[in-house]
């Protein structure tokens, strides 16, 4: 059976992956127009295989955001038929307000990013594409009720800034994406989550709550009227992420059984209404270049 479901694992993906916490076959990384990808795994789960990729590196956090080939990794995922992409990341809270460990399915995307490429169409004309939903709805359903029925703390709202790093942000900067809105900041969604688009893939991000942002003190946060422990805190954060594997096999049985409301496979519709071809394939290729016209005299 087609495999079509994909995830792409953040911080700490890598140690599922030497620990064993995923049954995967690994298929290497797969050569794109945009470089390779990072490695992909083929993992089987008794309810139904899924594709894996560690964003950052297969051994260890040996690419931070700013290097990642995003590009490369969401081409190779669509070329081996993914049609469905769920990624995961850490966070850090602008609000007091989410608790550290807390899970959050991410609906609207701030990008402070300054160097990556953006699109995949750079001197195509391609790639003028309506940015909502930014997240797709039908999969942020399904990881909802994923998160009810294993029983997670969660909630199914959250404004991501996605900020370049690799450094983290300073107290100005975190009181300035508060300002517009900002709830939790990450450096990894953009420009991943605008590339799967250009491919017509759904695309949904489970985050969770690794710490809180920098506030410009060395006083510890409060929870329950009590600082909380940082052991406490680190724990958390680690359990977020010991639960994946778990969620994920979860996931691929809910998703098939959760109603289609989106309409990500026709993000590109516009430009199919003027004549791109229908093989993605070909929106890649260079066209060749119309002859010159004959000199003056010649």
């Amino acid at each position: 059976m087609a495999v079509t479901l994909a995830c792409i694992g953040g911080r700490a993906a890598y140690n599922l992956l030497q620990q064993g916490a995923l049954v995967a076959e690994r298929l290497g990384p797969c050569p794109t127009p945009f470089g390779d990808s990072q490695p992909i795994f083929r993992c089987e789960s008794r309810s139904g295989n899924f594709y894996f990729l560690s964003r950052h590196g297969e051994h260890g956090y040996d690419c931070t955001p700013s290097f990642i080939n995003y590009r490369a990794n969401v081409y190779a995922l669509k070329d081996l038929g993914v049609r469905s992409i769920l990624s995961w990341s850490e966070t850090r809270a602008l609000s007091h307000n989410f608790k550290i460990g807390q899970y959050v399915i991410v609906d609207d995307l701030v990008d402070e990013t300054v160097s990556r490429p953006q699109t995949f169409f750079e001197h195509k004309g391609l790639g003028h594409i309506r940015q909502w939903p930014v997240f797709c709805p039908s999969l942020r359903a399904a990881l909802a009720r994923t998160l009810t029925l294993e029983g997670c703390e969660f909630t199914d709202r959250g404004v991501y800034v996605c900020v370049e790093g690799p450094r983290h942000e300073t107290p100005a900067e975190a009181r300035k994406y508060a300002s517009y809105g900002g709830e939790l900041l990450g450096q990894a969604l953009a420009p991943e989550v605008f590339l799967v688009k250009e491919l017509q893939m759904c695309y949904a991000s489970l985050c969770y709550v690794g710490r809180y942002a920098e506030d410009g003190t060395n006083y510890r946060p409060f929870e329950d009227g009590r600082a909380l422990d940082e052991r406490v805190e680190r724990q958390r954060a680690v359990s977020a992420v010991e639960r994946m594997p778990r969620l994920l096999e979860r996931f691929a049985e809910v998703l098939p059984t959760t109603p289609g409301i989106c309409a990500c496979e026709s993000s590109m519709a516009p430009h199919l209404a003027e004549g791109i071809d229908l093989d993605w394939r070909t929106w890649f290729q260079t066209k060749p270049k119309p002859p010159s016209p004959p000199r003056r005299g010649s």
